[in-house]
């Protein structure tokens, strides 16, 4: 039986992230860039970890809309 898999791209984090700020809006194609890019790194560092709060503040509080 095969299982299909999505392969996504990789971009930085601090690309995705650069842009979903600057938008003030996530797609589903975004977080899903976004999700992989940060899982797949082992740690993240000082400057990405405030980027992906920053996305979850903005995502919190309204300053970023979730489009489809």
């Amino acid at each position: 039986m095969k299982i299909n898999q999505i392969c996504l791209p990789k971009f930085p984090v601090e690309h995705i992230a650069n842009r979903i700020l600057s938008l003030r809006k996530i797609t589903r194609i975004d977080q899903q860039l976004f999700m992989s890019s940060v899982l797949s790194k082992t740690s993240l560092s000082p400057e990405e970890k405030i980027l992906v709060e920053q996305v979850y503040q903005g995502l919190s509080n309204g300053f970023i809309r979730v489009v489809e």
